[in-house]
């Protein structure tokens, strides 16, 4: 590239990447790949200029690091897409929207995970002071703490998602 002139294929590719995590906000970088098409390599220079120039931000989430527009997204709706973006998580967050107070074995049940993945998952949720959870005899009840605010981000989001259990959330709190 000769020095002072625009690559205007590369700013429509960063225009793109840019508006891709604006629309689908707290995706990680391999999802980001995947759905845009777009080499690692390429794909990581852009993303790198982009939280350069602060127009994105880059957030630890484990093994994954998942992108914010800046500005966009609140620290707490990044907090609980983190775990929304994770589909056992979003469909047990779901379900217990759904049925209010639900037993460890309705959950295993309904996310179709072993018991033991399901409270892997469960454990992930009221660390993270999602879920709370109550003892009944032998039975331990899970209800979220805050479903309101499940609600708000499930449905702020919710095309983000392509997932036709949020669409059928979304359609029923409509009614």
């Amino acid at each position: 590239m000769v020095r002072g002139t625009v690559n205007i294929q590369a700013l429509e590719v960063r225009q793109q990447i840019y508006e891709f995590i604006q629309h689908y906000p707290g995706l990680h970088f391999r999802e980001i790949q995947r759905r845009l098409g777009i080499a690692v390599g390429t794909l990581q220079y852009h993303v790198r200029h982009l939280e350069e120039e602060k127009l994105i931000i880059g957030r630890k989430d484990g093994e994954y690091t998942r992108y914010y527009t800046v500005g966009v997204v609140t620290e707490r709706d990044r907090f609980l897409l983190q775990f929304l973006r994770q589909r056992p998580m979003r469909h047990a967050l779901l379900f217990l929207l759904e049925k209010k107070k639900v037993n460890h074995k309705q959950i295993s049940l309904k996310i179709g995970l072993s018991p033991a993945t399901t409270s892997w998952y469960l454990a992930k949720l009221v660390d993270a002071n999602l879920l709370g959870k109550k003892r009944d005899g032998r039975e331990v009840f899970y209800h979220l703490l805050n479903p309101k605010e499940m609600s708000r981000v499930l449905l702020t989001y919710r095309a983000s998602f392509l997932d036709e259990v949020v669409d059928r959330f979304a359609a029923i709190f409509e009614k």
